[in-house]
């Protein structure tokens, strides 16, 4: 949460606690944006960056019912979003670049419905990942984001790439039809990013971060990548979570207890 917000909703607080029992479904919670707009999909919701030609954040409930999904993602191909007004990445862009199209909502999380598989084949819903970064480090968070989901219930995810804030940003390249090298808008991240918000029982709420750069070894510890909420704001530019009130923001962006997401 920025300071100024801090500073800005202070008096508007009270001192009693915020029931989040009232927030639910993949809309729940909302976040800033910093350069794109945002779009709601039926199961997942983001925010578009033209100028890096992804996603700056996207995020959605899961919950355990959902984590039982079984469809099967053969036969389902990338594919530009056409709710993107200023027209999104096309899958051809990621050509012969030596990047994964790599998911930030996995379809690993979306097998529970035919229409929330399709939506996780969107373009906006891609980044470039390296291979090993893409199936190892990564896709070990994935997979223990859904083991919490099962375990709690439910989570609130919020997840995206690092894009940088100034400087110049490496572009990705890709080989046309005529085989010639292009570059693209695409941005390439040096790093990307999850929040996972356990809101499921009242009293004993809890929020983790990560942010893992791309060059993480493929037999990482995801937990060697923990950071508290409000570093990763400020390493993004982007207020998680901006609808709850300012307390409630401060009390579980302070700090990502690891313990109570080892136990519990």
């Amino acid at each position: 949460m920025s300071q100024e917000n801090k500073e800005t909703n202070h008096k508007a607080n009270s001192a009693s606690e915020e029931n989040l029992s009232k927030y639910k479904g993949d809309d729940a919670f909302t976040h800033s944006n910093r350069v794109g707009t945002t779009y709601k999909h039926q199961h997942y919701m983001l925010s578009y960056s033209e100028q890096d030609e992804q996603a700056e954040w996207l995020c959605y409930e899961l919950t355990s019912a959902e984590c039982k999904g079984k469809l099967d993602r053969d036969g389902i191909f990338f594919e530009e979003d056409p709710a993107v007004k200023t027209i999104s990445a096309h899958p051809y862009e990621y050509r012969d670049s030596g990047y994964d199209k790599g998911h930030l909502a996995p379809a690993g999380d979306m097998t529970f419905n035919s229409k929330a598989l399709q939506e996780s084949f969107l373009m906006s819903n891609v980044s470039p990942q390296n291979n090993e970064f893409n199936s190892g480090v990564w896709n070990d968070l994935e997979k223990q984001v859904r083991v919490w989901a099962k375990r709690f219930g439910k989570v609130f995810v919020v997840t995206g790439p690092v894009l940088k804030i100034d400087g110049d940003k490496a572009k990705l390249r890709y080989y046309n039809k005529y085989r010639k090298k292009e570059y693209s808008n695409i941005t390439i991240p040096d790093a990307f990013y999850k929040v996972i918000f356990d809101f499921s029982k009242p009293g004993m709420e809890k929020m983790i971060a990560f942010c893992i750069p791309t060059t993480a070894p493929i037999d990482s510890d995801i937990f060697d990548y923990v950071i508290s909420v409000d570093e990763l704001e400020k390493t993004t530019g982007i207020d998680f979570f901006n609808n709850l009130p300012v307390k409630v923001q401060s009390k579980y962006e302070i700090k990502s207890d690891v313990s109570l997401w080892k136990t519990r």
